[in-house]
């Protein structure tokens, strides 16, 4: 794998091309420790534009994130390895597959996955995050109420011009879904949403695609993916999340895990 240092060149260029409410921040987020399962995320379309968001490695060969950052794309720059974007590592997919059922208007079916061309050699810096079971589980995960984190390189507060030099994470937790279906045109439950209300911290579009960290049966597990926002991230507006465990059969069939 290569170093990111000409990513971050092609980033800074695609984002003079982004719509302008394309901003994108953990705010009032903590910096973040190396989260080895985590990716950056750079995708791009036939004429070489695109935005950026995030998602969670979950084998040697695939990396989950939202349908969002692969419909209508053909290229996918993947940076892992490092809680210091210039220190990312880099590998280029042209192979993705958003859910066939995906609706870019209401973000339902929000999940996808990049197929990368060589597998990866796990090592301390680079681990795949674990997923709900195969079989459903007697209440839906995360549960509501349950705290887990997300991180991301995005903006750290609104007044930001490029993504974060190191890892930000959030904690929310789960609201209930009435809350939820208050803000969001949702489908339960493929969909849940999660805010942190104490330090208002929030993800924005640069976030989208990152995994919802959780614990299950005490294995850090990838319940969520980062999906729906409101127009100002900074708020107490929650945001919503593609529940992983409805989609857990779809995923085994593209990635045999």
């Amino acid at each position: 794998m290569k170093q990111f240092t000409l990513l971050v060149v092609t980033v800074l260029i695609l984002g003079a091309q982004a719509t302008p409410d394309r901003s994108s921040r953990i705010i009032n987020g903590h910096a973040s420790p190396l989260q080895p399962y985590n990716v950056y995320l750079l995708y791009l379309n036939a004429n070489n534009a695109g935005f950026y968001g995030g998602g969670s490695i979950i084998s040697t060969r695939h990396v989950l994130t939202a349908a969002q950052n692969i419909f209508g794309y053909i290229r996918w720059d993947i940076g892992m390895g490092s809680n210091i974007f210039s220190q990312l590592s880099a590998v280029t997919s042209t192979d993705a597959t958003a859910h066939p059922s995906y609706n870019s208007a209401n973000k339902a079916n929000d999940i996808g996955i990049v197929t990368l061309p060589v597998a990866l050699v796990f090592s301390s810096t680079i681990q795949p995050i674990g997923l709900p079971p195969l079989t459903s589980t007697a209440s839906p995960l995360p549960l509501e109420n349950e705290q887990g984190f997300v991180v991301g390189f995005g903006f750290t507060n609104a007044a930001s011009t490029s993504q974060s030099a190191t890892l930000v994470r959030s904690y929310p937790r789960v609201t209930a879904n009435l809350r939820c279906q208050q803000f969001y045109a949702i489908t339960l439950p493929l969909h849940f949403c999660a805010e942190n209300n104490i330090e208002l911290s929030n993800i924005c579009n640069g976030d989208l695609g990152a995994g919802f960290i959780t614990d299950v049966r005490g294995t850090p597990t990838v319940t969520g993916i980062a999906s729906l926002i409101s127009a100002s991230c900074g708020n107490t507006t929650p945001s919503g999340y593609t529940r992983v465990e409805s989609y857990r059969q779809w995923i085994y069939s593209i990635t045999l895990v």
